[in-house]
């Protein structure tokens, strides 16, 4: 089984042997292992080719929200200390898992009008 390792996406970041590396980081550490001769540098490589694939195929999405809305986020990003959208793809995923575990949702929801946050 392949290891997956996590990805922080605004970073273009992977989680690997307890750091946050870039792609400069993770090449730069693979340079210097095979400078000294050390060769097991699968585990490594197999990190920068995830994180290589997965910046790749990563999609944007834009979308408006009311201002009172965006700072909500902001400040709710703050006080975990992340970025918004970290925070919006955490909500997302959550969001969605519920769903699948609700089963077949929206069959019979209230469609929402997009006024569901006033303040």
């Amino acid at each position: 089984m392949t290891e997956r390792f996590p990805v922080d996406y605004d970073a273009e970041a992977v989680y690997v042997d307890g750091a946050w590396l870039s792609r400069d980081d993770l090449a730069t550490r693979i340079r210097s292992l095979l400078e000294q001769g050390e060769y097991r540098i699968s585990r490594l490589s197999a990190a920068l080719e995830q994180l290589d694939v997965e910046i790749a195929q990563a999609r944007v999405l834009a979308f408006r929200v009311a201002p009172a809305l965006a700072e909500a986020l902001e400040v709710e990003a703050e006080r975990r200390g992340c970025t918004p959208q970290a925070l919006l793809r955490e909500a997302l995923v959550r969001h969605l898992r519920q769903r699948a575990v609700d089963g077949a949702a929206g069959e019979n929801e209230e469609e929402m009008d997009g006024r569901w946050f006033e303040g």
